[in-house]
């Protein structure tokens, strides 16, 4: 049995025992598991969602801020810091020449809308600290007016993205982003 992503083989045995002999928990898991299926992406964002518009999506109280991840594990980690009241977008990929995603397979089109039909007044760029995000970030962008883009600082080491921060430097990183092409 292959393992999962981030679960080594000690790990794997550890957990395949505990469902073996904990019956128990081993119900339990199997009923998360038939839920899991039961999700899908909000209509706007693309985040995680058991309902067409996600809870992030649905509050009217939100700013008219899009802070555009690549997980929608980046979107819980800054729903847990409880400071940031905009909105988000999840790609879920970045261009990439080695792994043939090309700027046809973003949804360039559907994010630009959401800007422009939701009347979006700062774009918040919070994608690994890399090359590929900033192509990415620039086709996503091309053609926007009117909208302030910004970007997480470059205190976010390069390379990683803002699901491997601890809580106090994505705030910090949240509160200080900068202009995306260095403009005020």
């Amino acid at each position: 049995m292959d393992s999962l992503p981030e679960v080594g083989p000690l790990t794997a045995k550890r957990i395949a025992q505990t469902l073996v002999f904990d019956a128990e928990k081993r119900e339990n898991l199997i009923e998360a598991l038939k839920e899991v299926g039961e999700l899908r992406l909000c209509e706007k964002c693309r985040t995680i969602s058991e309902d067409r518009l996600c809870h992030v999506c649905s509050d009217p109280e939100r700013e008219m801020k899009i802070m555009v991840v690549l997980s929608p594990f980046d979107v819980f980690k800054v729903e847990d810091l409880g400071r940031y009241r905009g909105r988000y977008f999840v790609l879920y990929r970045l261009i990439s020449v080695s792994e043939g995603v090309t700027p046809e397979d973003l949804p360039v089109e559907e994010f630009q809308r959401l800007v422009k039909e939701d009347g979006v007044e700062e774009v918040i760029f919070a994608l690994p600290n890399d090359v590929r995000a900033d192509i990415t970030a620039h086709y996503l962008i091309e053609g926007l007016e009117g909208v302030r883009i910004t970007k997480l600082p470059s205190g976010v080491p390069r390379g990683y993205g803002i699901s491997s921060l601890d809580p106090y430097t994505l705030l910090e990183a949240i509160e200080n982003r900068v202009p995306l092409d260095g403009d005020s």
